[in-house]
Order: C-alpha cells, then sequence, then structure tokens
C-alpha cells in the first residue's frame, strides 16, 4: 500500500492510504487537464476518496486556508496547491515514529461517520477545533476498506506520490515559462508603446486638425465627406495609441474599498445600449454584498471591456456575471454562450491587436486593457472556453473593511 505524506489532523498524526486509482487519475489529470476543468475533475475524485480529501484539506489548513467543501479545495489546489504539494517533502526526517496506518484509517472512518451522522461536510470537521467525534460506523468501516482494497484499473507498474509530484512540477516549470515569456512580451509593448505614443501622436494630432479645417472650408458634399472619414480614422488610430500608452504609462490608480454589486450593476446599466439592440440577455448571478480593493473607474472599465468581448461574439444569446468570496479573494466569473475561441489561441487573447475574429470576438485592446488593470490590481485574470462559450475570470483581493 502507497501512502500520503504524514499529515496533522486535530493534533493527530495520520499515516493515510493513497488509493492507486486516485493516483492515476491525478497524474493523467496533470497532464491531460487545465485550466477551471481540472479543478472540476479534481473535485470528483475527491468526492470518491476521503481519505484523499483529508489529506489536501490538512494540507490547505497548514498553509493558512481552511476550506469548507470539496469545492472549494479543489479551488485551492488550482489556484495555489499544486505547486505546495509539487514542493512538498514525502520524507519528514523528524518523523521518528510513524503514525499506525490502520489506526489514521480507522480515525478517518470516525470523521466520515461523523460528517453523516451531523451532515457537516467533511472538510469543516477536519478544520474545527476539537470537535465531538462519533464512533466508526460499520457500513462507512465496509466501504473504505473496499477502497483501500481496489486493484488498480490499470496493467503495468504502480504510480506512486513522486511521479504525482513530477508531473505537478513539469507543470510549475511549464506554467512559470509561459508567465515569464508573457511578461516580456508585456514588456516589449511597453517599450514599444512609450516611443510611438510620442511619435505617432504628433503627426496624428496635425492630421487631425488640419483635417477639420479643411472640412469647416469646403463646400463639395463628396469632398466633405471624404475629409470627414480623414479625421475619424486619425481619432480612431489616436484612440489606439491612448490604449497602447496604458502599458507605458499606466495611470495613477487608488485602491480603496469598493462594492462590487455596486460596480457590476452600474456597469449592466451602461452597457444596455449594446446588450439590448442585439437583444442580449445580461444575467446578474449573485447578490452578495463584498468589498474589494479597487479603483472604481478603473474597474469599471475592464467589466466594461470584457462585455464588450462577448457582446462581439455574439448574435444572441445571455451573459452571466457571478462572483463569490473564496478565503481571502473574490472571483468574478463573466461567462457567454458565444463561440469559443480556438485552443491555439488561448494562451494569446491578452496580446495587443490579437484579432479573434475568426471566432467573432473583439481586434484590438479590449482584453488586453483588461489585463492590464488587473495587473495594477494585483489580482489574476483568465479566459477559457467553457461548453458553451467562453468565460472570463477576474480575482481580486477582498477588503479588510
Amino acid at each position: 500500500m502507497t501512502y500520503w505524506p504524514t499529515v496533522i489532523v486535530h493534533n493527530k498524526p495520520l499515516k493515510l492510504p493513497a488509493l492507486a486509482e486516485t493516483l492515476e487519475r491525478l497524474v493523467h489529470m496533470t497532464v491531460c487537464v487545465s485550466g477551471e476543468q481540472r479543478a472540476k475533475e479534481l473535485n470528483t475524485v475527491l468526492d470518491e476518496d476521503p481519505f484523499l480529501l483529508v489529506w489536501l484539506t490538512a494540507q490547505a489548513a497548514l498553509r493558512g486556508h481552511s476550506v469548507n467543501s470539496s469545492l472549494n479545495l479543489s479551488r485551492w489546489m488550482f489556484q495555489q496547491g499544486e505547486q505546495a504539494i509539487a514542493e512538498l517533502d514525502p520524507d519528514l526526517t523528524d518523523e521518528l515514529v510513524p503514525p499506525d496506518p490502520e489506526n489514521s484509517a480507522a480515525y478517518v472512518c470516525q470523521l466520515v461517520s461523523t460528517s453523516s451522522e451531523t451532515g457537516k461536510s467533511l472538510c469543516s470537521l477536519v478544520n474545527t477545533v476539537d470537535p465531538e467525534i462519533s464512533p466508526g460506523d460499520e457500513q462507512v468501516a465496509n466501504h473504505l476498506m473496499k477502497l483501500m482494497n481496489s486493484p488498480s484499473p490499470l496493467a503495468g507498474p504502480r504510480v506512486h506520490f513522486a511521479d504525482w509530484q513530477k508531473v505537478l512540477n513539469w507543470d510549475q516549470r511549464e506554467e512559470a515559462f509561459a508567465s515569464q515569456l508573457q511578461h516580456q512580451k508585456m514588456l516589449a509593448v511597453k517599450n514599444f508603446a512609450y516611443g510611438a505614443g510620442h511619435e505617432i501622436n504628433n503627426p496624428l494630432a496635425n492630421i487631425s486638425s488640419r483635417a477639420q479645417r479643411l472640412v469647416s472650408e469646403e463646400q463639395d458634399p463628396e469632398r466633405r465627406r471624404i475629409l470627414a472619414t480623414i479625421e475619424t480614422q486619425a481619432h480612431r488610430a489616436s484612440a489606439m495609441i491612448a490604449d497602447l500608452m496604458l502599458f507605458a504609462v499606466p495611470p495613477d490608480i487608488k485602491l480603496v474599498p469598493n462594492n462590487v454589486q455596486e460596480m457590476i450593476s452600474k456597469v449592466v446599466e451602461e452597457m444596455a445600449e449594446y446588450t439590448d439592440p442585439k437583444g442580449l440577455i445580461v444575467e446578474v448571478d449573485s447578490q452578495e454584498d463584498v468589498l474589494i480593493q479597487a479603483d472604481r473607474s478603473a474597474c469599471m472599465e475592464m467589466f466594461k471591456a470584457v462585455i464588450q468581448n462577448s457582446i462581439d461574439a455574439m448574435e444572441v444569446g445571455k451573459i452571466k456575471i457571478s462572483w463569490e468570496v473564496n478565503n481571502d479573494a473574490l472571483v468574478v466569473v463573466i461567462e457567454d454562450d458565444g463561440p469559443g475561441i480556438p485552443e491555439d489561441q488561448v494562451p494569446i487573447v491578452f496580446d495587443p491587436f490579437f484579432s479573434g475574429r475568426e471566432a467573432g470576438r473583439g481586434i484590438g485592446f479590449g482584453l488586453t486593457k483588461a489585463w492590464r488593470i488587473m495587473q495594477l490590481h494585483h489580482g489574476d485574470i483568465q479566459v477559457e472556453n467553457r461548453e458553451p462559450g467562453v468565460a472570463t475570470r477576474m480575482q481580486f483581493v477582498t477588503s479588510p473593511v
């Protein structure tokens, strides 16, 4: 039998069995599944393997995260836990007397039985200080024994905890490389923008002012139309340079407590002039009052850019906005049921001038602007395909106020 590294639950050191099928599913998931889908699949594994659930809940608690459900635990893993597990020392040198595996499994049996009797989630029970624990139920004990004795569904060598750590490390290095590459790309954009802002804006301003004067002096309607087009396009190019300058000279933002519900309600109201003519439904699927550390103007601009990206992609359908608190962070999700983004283009959707027109998505700086604003808020933004449509997740720091 393979075991997870020792954890402490209710001041008891536990050596819990690492089920063969669970380890194989974890390795497969890490290699083959990415994004929010990995968190969903992990949630399924946690619901089926109470040993893993207790072990991971204890690992999260050790790092200051008190989760109350398997869903929140899987999200912690997706956001932070995988790196912590990848760096975990599997062989504790100070473990002079290893815990007894049978006693450890028996305690999990008691926890599961107590959870079943009280209706309290197993995660919450693990995080409760000095809980009242019921004796192990025979039916629960038989179920856990059956899990422990289940053979591996795959032929060949057994997968061990160290194998999962290896693939997690590969995955973390890949993510770190992608993050560093993105940083370097954005740094190049910043340097380009700083020069382009000065070198291009001045000629554009000259073109625009000359076109305005010529329009006012011209009498021929066709020539006036042509001159007006020149002026309009000069303004458009100037606006694009202004968006680009967001990288070179970011605005001074003030992170103060702001109510996310008030901001989103205002954004939905202001975006109605674009959603109503297309008959698009905007649904706000949360009424929770939460304060986040944000610059109100910049934050609303970011929400509008993400919603506009959905509007560009849809002829009919629904845009859904929801949010929830996860420990000290607030995650806002804006999702639509429009066409998805080709998977090979998902990693570059935040690049300036990226065009997703094949999927009906916007062109230019909308999502780039959203990415930059999120960076200024010390948060994170991710775009992923869902079935159907596309979801954009934005993570903020909640306000202590």
